[in-house]
């Protein structure tokens, strides 16, 4: 039987225990971004990094019929979503609305909106086609 023995506080506080908030940063680096879970590394606008992403699905895309007037095809026949998720660190300053993303060095997608939340951003992204 293997016994833990746990330490909680400072000799002059040693009733202060741990909250959730005091574990959350140390398992964003080290279980929700390991390579080995969750996280992948990819290149997002040219510099490879570790990210998470989930993909909504594929929908298509009303082109010729769009907010009730006749549009061109040329504007796309579908539309792919993805959330991507990467540390503020590794990404830099939060981009806005409209930005244009790369992924792995090949695909584009706007960025629609971005939170950030514990130095972790969430961007909802689109791509038409």
């Amino acid at each position: 039987m293997i016994t833990v023995e746990q330490v909680y506080g400072t000799p002059e506080r040693p009733d202060e225990l741990p909250v959730f908030k005091d574990f959350l940063p140390g398992d964003v680096e080290n279980v929700f971004f390991n390579l080995d879970e969750f996280a992948e590394m990819r290149f997002v606008d040219g510099k490879e990094m570790p990210i998470i992403t989930q993909k909504p699905g594929v929908n298509p895309y009303d082109a010729h019929w769009q907010a009730g007037a006749k549009q061109n095809f040329d504007e796309g026949l579908y539309r792919a979503d993805l959330i991507l998720y990467v540390k503020e660190k590794d990404y830099g300053p939060m981009p806005k609305s409209g930005k244009l993303i790369r992924l792995d060095k090949k695909r584009d997608y706007f960025v629609k909106e971005c939170s950030l939340k514990m130095g972790v951003y969430r961007m909802e992204l689109e791509r038409v086609r």
